[in-house]
């Protein structure tokens, strides 16, 4: 399984591990630059995002959303996107990531794979292990639904089927990550086999029931000598 990854912080040196939002030490931020592409957290002097790759440019300009995270219930940024607004808490590290932004972001990494192939990554650890909580919508406040992202990501994340997907902090790029090294269109091919095989299937079909038939030869004949006796009995 591979290990987290350690950081510097930029301040007193010391190190820290991958998540931390804040320096163990001497408190100071350690992540603040912000990704433009997938709205993840690089630390400042990286060139290009530790989530996504992509170059960090201009640095996104939050929002006031009126929305307090679900987890640490501090108040949730909003940032602007061409398909939607990413929520992100600035404390704890987490993002809402509404459908149609999401479907965007998988889309891109779809591409970004199919055009440079790399091998699936072993996934961390088992997410079942993780201690189970159910988190309220930050929109809606009803409980959201685990789910295991792509069915074999590993990464276990809280989906509300109204409003979108919260993942904690790190979370959103591994599942890109998933998603560019092609874990998502395996999983989907494979259900699409599961559904396809369950369609050819054969069913189990009983012979059809024996059509009713005419009165037998001796039935006729036992009708004509009843007949015939009846007439002589008369005589």
């Amino acid at each position: 399984m591979p290990e987290a990854r350690v950081y510097v912080c930029p301040v007193c040196g010391a190190f820290a591990r991958e998540g931390e939002r804040q320096c163990g030490h001497c408190r100071a931020a350690l992540a603040t630059l912000r990704c433009g592409y997938c709205f993840e957290l690089s630390f400042p002097g990286d060139l290009h995002c530790r989530g996504c790759g992509q170059e960090l440019g201009l640095h996104p300009v939050p929002e006031q959303s009126g929305l307090g995270c679900p987890d640490c219930k501090v108040p949730l940024h909003a940032y602007q996107a061409s398909a939607g607004e990413l929520l992100a808490c600035e404390a704890c590290g987490g993002q809402m990531v509404p459908h149609t932004l999401l479907r965007a972001l998988v889309e891109q990494r779809e591409a970004l794979g199919r055009a440079v192939p790399s091998p699936m990554a072993t996934p961390r650890g088992n997410p079942l292990s993780d201690p189970v909580r159910y988190r309220p919508c930050p929109s809606c406040a009803q409980l959201m639904n685990r789910k295991n992202f792509g069915g074999t990501s590993g990464v276990v994340v809280d989906v509300c089927s109204l409003h979108g997907t919260f993942f904690d902090a790190g979370e959103l790029p591994r599942v890109l990550d998933f998603v560019r090294r092609g874990g998502l269109a395996k999983a989907n091919a494979a259900l699409a086999a599961q559904a396809s095989s369950s369609q050819r299937a054969p069913s189990t079909r009983f012979p059809p029931a024996r059509e009713s038939v005419g009165p037998t030869l001796l039935e006729d004949l036992a009708g004509i000598v009843g007949f015939l006796v009846d007439v002589l009995a008369r005589k």
